[in-house]
This record gives C-alpha cells, sequence and structure tokens, in this order.
C-alpha cells in the first residue's frame, strides 16, 4: 500500500494506550516519540500518524515545516521506502528525522544514498537510577551539598500528585511562571502550556508525578511516565528558585521513587540551553541517547 499524506490524523488524547501498547513491543527510541510528549506539546507542534501493518508513522508540522520520523516497528525496507518516498514526494527537508541509534545503523546500511548528520541539541540524557539515588563520589559533591542544605533548612514532606492536590501544582505552576517571566520568553511559554496540559490530562495520559511540600505549600513538581520496561523518562520538573536545594531535593525524590521499577532515568535534551547542558552534565549521565537527521 503507498503511503499518503491522508493516511495520517492528528495524536488525540484517546490515543493513548493504542501508542503504548504498541511500544511495549517496540519501545521508542527518543522521548519525543512518546505520546506524552506529543499530546501535551501539540500548541507548538502538532503531530500526526497512522498505523500500517506493524508500524507506526509519525509527523510533525511548526511553523509551516513538516517533518517525518522513521516508522516505529520491525526494520522492513519497504515501509522505510515509502516514508522516504512520502517525504520526498511532499519536499520534507531533512527526508526523515529523530532517528535514534539502532535506526541509524541499520539505515545507513540500506539507504547510504542518504546524509546522515547528529543533532546534538537533542540528544538525551540517560543516568543511572541509583546514582540519582545515591549521588556517589566526588562528582556529585555540590548537588549533595544543595540537597543536604535543603534537607537541613526546610520543613518538608513529599507525595505523589493525585485528583486532590493536582489543582495545587497548577497553582504552583502560575506562580513559577510569573517569576521566571514566561511570557517575555517564547520557549517558556510554550513549556508553560505543555506543562498545563500534562497536569489536565495527566491520569488519561498515564502520566505520574512526585511533589514537595514545604510549610504546607506546593513548592516542587516533577511528572513522568515509562518509556520501556527498564526506563522512565521525566517530562516536566519544576521547584522555587528562591529555595536552595530544592531543584537538587525534587530530582533526587523523582529518582528515589523510581529506581525499584526502572533501571535508568531519561532526563529529556537541553535544547542548545547552555545553563541547561550544564545541569544535566553535572549529574554524570551514564549515556545519551543519540539522534540524527537524514538528508
Amino acid at each position: 500500500m503507498k503511503l499518503e499524506l491522508s493516511d495520517l490524523r492528528e495524536v488525540a488524547l484517546e490515543d493513548a494506550s493504542a501508542f503504548r501498547e504498541h511500544y511495549r513491543r517496540f519501545p521508542p527510541e527518543h522521548s519525543d516519540y512518546l505520546h506524552g510528549t506529543m499530546y501535551t506539546w501539540r500548541d507548538y507542534m502538532r503531530y500526526f500518524f497512522t498505523k500500517t501493518g506493524e508500524h507506526l508513522v509519525i509527523t510533525a508540522e511548526h511553523d509551516g515545516r513538516h517533518y517525518i520520523r522513521p516508522p516505529v516497528g520491525p526494520y522492513e525496507r519497504d515501509v522505510f521506502e515509502e516514508v522516504i518516498q512520502l517525504s520526498r514526494s511532499e519536499g520534507w527537508e531533512p527526508v526523515i528525522s529523530m532517528i535514534g541509534t539502532r535506526t541509524i545503523r541499520w539505515m545507513q546500511k540500506e539507504f547510504p544514498d542518504l546524509t546522515y548528520e547528529p543533532h546534538r541539541d537533542y540528544f538525551e540524557y540517560v543516568y543511572l537510577s541509583r546514582d540519582l539515588v545515591e549521588l556517589p563520589g566526588k562528582d556529585h559533591l555540590k548537588v549533595r551539598n544543595y540537597l543536604n542544605k535543603f534537607r537541613k533548612n526546610n520543613e518538608h514532606t513529599i507525595e505523589e500528585i493525585s485528583k486532590d492536590n493536582v489543582h495545587e501544582v497548577r497553582e504552583f505552576l502560575i506562580e513559577w511562571c510569573e517569576k521566571k517571566g514566561c511570557r517575555d520568553d517564547p520557549l517558556l511559554l510554550h513549556e508553560r502550556q505543555a506543562n498545563f496540559h500534562a497536569l489536565e490530562d495527566m491520569f488519561p495520559l498515564g502520566l505520574e508525578g512526585l511533589m514537595i511540600r514545604v510549610n504546607g505549600e506546593a513548592e516542587a513538581f516533577s511528572m513522568y511516565e515509562e518509556m520501556s520496561r527498564e526506563m522512565a523518562v521525566v517530562h516536566h520538573e519544576k521547584a522555587n528558585p528562591d529555595i536552595v536545594g530544592i531543584y537538587q531535593a525534587i530530582n533526587n525524590e523523582t529518582a528515589r521513587h523510581l529506581v525499584e521499577r526502572y533501571r535508568f532515568i531519561n532526563r529529556e535534551a537541553d535544547m542548545g540551553v547552555e545553563g541547561l547542558r550544564r545541569a544535566k552534565e553535572r549529574y554524570r549521565p551514564h549515556h545519551l541517547l543519540e539522534i540524527h537527521h537524514a538528508r
């Protein structure tokens, strides 16, 4: 069957279980493939998909530009050829985007006529869950110091985000954005909206989350979901910048909550933001999930 643009439809909330079921058989190589990512970031980038046989085909559109991913499923040349042909016929560039490491190794052999280039800003940082809990060695000394200061100086409690307290997280996010000037920063503004979408639909999306209370008030939260049987991905994490060590605390508490279920925690990409890159490198990732484009 020839793949046509009309075969694809926009990703919707009710597609959550279909994506989860497919990814149990064929785990995605990057968090941008996850339904939770695509649905909550829909105001920034619109996502479309179709199921063809054992494959998911996903496209994205932002500011009039379209991107198509490699099909998620078994490595079958004819299906990849259909994706490449659709992209070329539509004049899309890159021909295929967001190609993970396993897939690019196969594609380089099967499609040597394409040029492959890394996209460093979208490399994702993956950590051993145990390392984020224990913060071992000299490499984590500064992180441990900040964490200890928070625990020493603040009366706090940890609780899971539930239907009973999710409204408090939303109120905290509004205050956080006011402090950070979200409305003056286009990327922060889109991230703010993605956070709100995640909070509004976190339970049907299958997202989970933690909240830290300081003196009874919500002052930090994280939201995450399963990416594979051995990896969770932290989609959203925010904390009151006026409280020393609270970012280190929400990071550590999230890892403690996940360590028995997942060997790895994916803390997503740095988007080329230098300060964010330094912060993610400071935690000493176990490895990076590399991503490439094909031209």
